[in-house]
């Protein structure tokens, strides 16, 4: 008696497989995977470039799944063979051979970074009399690299606490981003030294200077205006903020200063007789969030006795640009081993317009400035590219209070992209996860000053 089967006979599918790691000693395994073939049966052989055969080779039994089969052999080769020679795994099999050809792939080349210095806020220096900078390379590969910190072209080491690296993969390549963090005395800073951070990388070596510059006024002849700008809390959290105008001169003798709007209609004046034996005057005006939205001009004038005429300076937000949401990294905690503490870094990277408010919560509790417990600073916005803005946030706490259990801290960012129903921005990490998740919450929550 002749039995006739039904089955059809299936050729397989074959996938090279390399080891992602770096191996063991001086080898490496390669693998073949066959899938999809009937009847089971099937034989494994491996050669190199060179046509030579190869035995250091396994060959596991056929397993089935869904009617067909699946097979796997894994072939040990020396590291130094990876990188000079193929390797062709065959099958031979009833309902046809095959064979596919494993090679090292080639490194994609190598990408430079931008290269970006923040530098220290004015209420860190005014509250800690401390200035902090950070070195932000973003967008590099290979992941190799080295950063240094100078202060005028001398290499600092002492100062540099902290250290923060994450990945970001593109589209068939893997970019890396790093920060460097230094903290010195705000004497150091203002003293007008250069801090320069100094990239190097296999693309070369990149470097980016700052220094600390007196005021951020205007001059018009011997008057220097300066406008006391509302502070994103104020911004974010408030309705009506004020606007304060400041005018320096070389020699006493101002007769007025006043605020006017475009029309030349008075707010506010002072002509008061104290004004004549000062060398710096000032007025405050309030004025709305929706005027502040749409850069409504605000003139500020002041009449002095060596001047003809008055002097005026025009204080106006500029929205010229299309606004852009920003995008919120919680960096992996950083353990500083030698002073027993850690510090969490959110990045709040590529906004605009510029004005941002980051907040710190321990368990959905604000964090406040002068908190004993938990450090917090946040860097001056820094322009990255043509028009969009980054900024990053601090939170300093003792180990000890790092690792208590179930104690989750969260970063919140405020910007006017956001949803007026979402309010905020928040990343959240705890210990135990150690992995930020994102959060989009619709609270209003208390804030403090960036």
């Amino acid at each position: 008696m002749v039995t006739v089967s039904s089955a059809t006979a299936t050729a397989p599918t074959l996938f090279p497989l390399a080891q992602c790691g770096s191996g063991t000693r001086n080898m490496l395994t390669l693998g073949c995977m066959a899938t999809g073939f009937t009847p089971p049966s099937i034989t494994f052989k491996w050669k190199d470039s060179t046509e030579t055969a190869l035995t250091d080779y396994i060959q596991y039994p056929s397993v089935q799944s869904n009617g067909m089969y699946m097979g796997v052999s894994q072939l040990s080769i020396k590291k130094a063979d990876w990188d000079t020679k193929d390797f062709v795994c065959a099958v031979e099999h009833s309902a046809g051979n095959k064979e596919v050809t494993i090679r090292k792939p080639v490194p994609p080349p190598p990408i430079s970074p931008s290269l970006y210095v923040m530098t220290p806020s004015k209420e860190e220096m005014r509250d800690n009399q401390t200035a902090s900078f950070a070195c932000l390379a973003s967008g590099f590969s290979p992941k190799e690299y080295k950063i240094t910190w100078l202060k005028n072209n001398k290499p600092i080491i002492e100062e540099v606490t902290d250290f923060c690296q994450d990945e970001q993969k593109g589209q068939g390549t893997t970019l890396y981003s790093a920060t460097s963090f230094l903290k010195v005395n705000e004497s150091d800073w203002t003293d007008l030294s250069e801090y320069t951070c100094q990239f190097e990388h296999i693309t070369g070596t990149q470097t980016k200077t700052v220094k600390y510059e007196k005021g951020d006024g205007c001059v018009v002849y011997d008057l220097e205006f300066n406008f006391n700008e509302p502070t994103s809390e104020n911004i974010f959290l408030e309705e009506v903020f004020p606007i304060t105008c400041e005018v320096k001169a070389k020699e006493k003798g101002f007769t007025s200063i006043k605020w006017m709007k475009e029309d030349k209609s008075v707010i506010y004046e002072d002509r008061g007789e104290h004004l004549k034996n000062t060398f710096t005057v000032s007025a405050q005006i309030t004025i709305t969030k929706n005027e502040w939205n749409k850069g409504t001009p605000f003139i500020c004038s002041v009449e002095h006795k060596d001047h003809l005429g008055s002097e005026q300076k025009t204080y106006q937000r500029n929205n010229g640009e299309e606004q852009k949401h920003p995008a919120v990294f919680l960096l992996s905690p950083a353990e500083d081993v030698r002073r027993n503490m850690v510090t969490l870094t959110c990045y709040v990277k590529d906004f605009y317009p510029k004005e941002v408010l980051v907040a710190w919560l321990v368990d959905d509790e604000l964090v406040q400035m002068d908190s004993q417990k938990y450090k917090h600073i946040s860097s001056s916005t820094i322009e990255t590219g043509k028009t969009y803005y980054s900024i990053y946030s601090q939170l300093t706490m003792s180990m000890d209070d790092w690792k208590v259990d179930g104690v989750f801290y969260s970063c919140a960012v405020y910007h006017e992209t956001i949803p007026k129903t979402t309010k905020m921005v928040v990343r959240t990490v705890d210990r135990t996860s150690n992995e930020p998740n994102l959060v989009n919450l619709s609270l209003n929550v208390p804030c403090c000053k960036p």
